[in-house]
């Protein structure tokens, strides 16, 4: 009799642990939340859709403007710039355009004037209610140097994520094309759960060659990804992800990359969000590479091959805070990253923290600091490093609704050894004093909302 009512128990069990399941699922249909990476307080919300536009104009003097200790130049140079952002929202999709050209001129060194654009798109369509492409296009058109941005659009210059390209190192003074194309496609599994494959593809090149800046390595990278996140909490989600990157430098052969990471996302507060990851990776490096001798003793190219298998770790987390009178961001993360034209692959460990504080009598303060060092996978001629450090004070304040004056004060450090052959040692400070025009808040229909988040 009691092996008979076995059956009846397990049945019972089953039915019992379903429904629980549906009722965890409905309880809490929430999706999972990242933080936003620009800079804004909490009450600097967009409309549904419209647009704003920043002008600027701006007077800098750096006392080191070809980027290169040995061959220090100083210069003022005045920048007369913008900053369009328009965007749209709807139910079922969404798109938002960034566009800001900046037109440099050097007051003695003007074989340096350029004209600088970066241009951005991201969008969001929602094909199915479980099913979701997103897509995000940029190109940046650059001098290889940082304009000035205004309080609200200061991005940390965070380490490199896979697919995206390493910003975190300072190259000579050159004519600079970067690219970075991305098309995700999500899929809503249940309500606490999604399964992510993404595609991207960047590259980074330099038109042409100067004195000051020989032949950089041009890098081109590709990353297949997938990923699979489940909320085990209304605010708190874990998630897997599996990435593969392959890298490319102009010459035969290729760098392989395989990162394995678990993920967690913790939504802390309304405007608290902390993000975690770590896992192994594991590299397969050997095209063969021609090295120039530039900070050696000898002169002249050698070609040197050699392959290599490497395991190491990677981890890193980020943590973002928002009210409407602060934003505080921390990053720390090692991650295979580009050599940003200065190396081949590295394994690039950073940190950085900024902070945005509303000050009395119409203020508003931003600090920031970063520190970051890239070595390569591939050991060539000894063990290539470079060691970036970076800091930055801005101070804003309203004459009137839309006019404001801006100070700047940044500062970059960099040191190389003598085995990374383009790179040089970098001290530069840069000193800015600017004027912002704003016009902002102009709907293009719509009411006002919350940004969406992806």
């Amino acid at each position: 009799m009691r092996f008979r009512r076995l059956p009846i128990a397990l049945h019972a069990l089953v039915i019992l642990g379903i429904c629980a399941s549906v009722v965890a699922q409905t309880e809490e249909s929430l999706p999972p939340q990242q933080a936003q990476d620009d800079s804004r307080y909490t009450p600097e919300v967009q409309t549904s859709s419209g647009f704003a536009l920043d002008l600027q104009s701006n007077a800098t003097h750096d006392d080191n403007i070809l980027h290169n200790d040995a061959n220090r130049q100083s210069n003022y140079i005045f920048q007369e710039g913008a900053f369009l952002n328009v965007w749209k929202a709807r139910p079922g999709w969404n798109v938002e355009l960034k566009y800001q050209p900046t037109i440099l001129l050097y007051q003695t060194a003007t074989a340096f004037n350029a004209l600088d654009q970066g241009f951005t798109v991201d969008g969001n369509y929602r094909v199915r209610p479980n099913l979701k492409f997103r897509w995000n296009e940029s190109v940046h058109y650059t001098t290889g140097g940082l304009e000035s941005a205004p309080n609200e659009h200061f991005s940390l210059p965070t380490g490199p994520s896979p697919g995206t390209l390493n910003s975190t190192l300072i190259t000579p003074l050159i004519r600079q094309l970067a690219n970075q194309s991305e098309l995700d496609v999500i899929y809503d599994i249940s309500r606490r759960s999604l399964f992510e494959v993404s595609g991207s593809y960047a590259f980074l090149k330099f038109p042409g060659a100067t004195s000051s800046a020989p032949e950089l390595f041009t890098t081109q990278n590709g990353t297949g990804r997938f990923g699979y996140q489940y909320r085990l909490k209304r605010y708190f989600t874990l998630g897997f992800q599996y990435s593969f990157q392959t890298f490319h430098y102009g010459l035969p052969g290729r760098d392989n990359t395989h990162d394995m990471f678990l993920t967690t996302l913790w939504q802390m507060g309304p405007h608290v969000f902390l993000s975690i990851f770590g896992g192994p990776s594991f590299s397969i490096t050997g095209q063969p590479l021609t090295i120039l001798l530039a900070n050696a003793s000898a002169s002249g190219n050698i070609l040197a091959t050699g392959a290599a298998r490497k395991w190491s770790p990677g981890a890193g987390g980020s943590l973002t805070l928002r009210s409407d009178q602060t934003v505080w961001r921390l990053t720390v993360q090692r991650l295979i990253a580009d050599g940003g034209g200065l190396l081949t692959t590295v394994v690039n460990t950073y940190e950085g923290a900024e902070l945005r504080h509303r000050l009395a009598y119409g203020w508003d303060l931003v600090l920031a600091a970063s520190n970051a060092r890239s070595v390569p996978l591939q050991e060539v001629l000894g063990r290539g490093a470079l060691d970036t450090q970076s800091g930055d004070v801005a101070l804003e304040h309203s004459l009137f609704e839309n006019l404001n004056m801006h100070f700047e004060y940044d500062f970059f450090r960099q040191r190389a050894n003598q085995h990374a052959p383009f790179a040089a040692d970098v001290d530069d400070n840069r000193y800015t004093v600017g004027i912002l025009y704003r016009i902002r808040g102009h709907k293009l229909t719509g009411r006002p909302t919350s940004p969406q988040s992806d």
